[in-house]
């Protein structure tokens, strides 16, 4: 687990009991997990279309942005 998310477990649980609970939400994060998977893919593909605009590179570069913020989220979700 993610020193991040344990850094922000609630108060009144310790560590272990956070970490059995947020492991056990892997059965309804699991939507989440396949939609940020799915952007990811839809996300990668390149159109020629996308090179009539003289600023494609920062498009490019936009979208290796999101997709590297969607592989750090899903980094954070637990594994099934």
């Amino acid at each position: 687990m993610n020193n991040l998310l344990l850094s922000k477990r609630p108060k009144e649980s310790t560590t272990d009991e956070f970490v059995r609970a947020f492991n056990n939400a892997s059965y309804v994060l699991e939507p989440l997990a396949k939609v940020l998977q799915e952007l990811m893919l839809q996300n990668d593909k390149v159109n020629k279309d996308d090179f009539n605009c003289p600023n494609h590179y920062a498009k490019l570069a936009f979208q290796a942005g999101e997709n590297k913020a969607y592989a750090f989220i899903l980094s954070l979700l637990p594994k099934p």
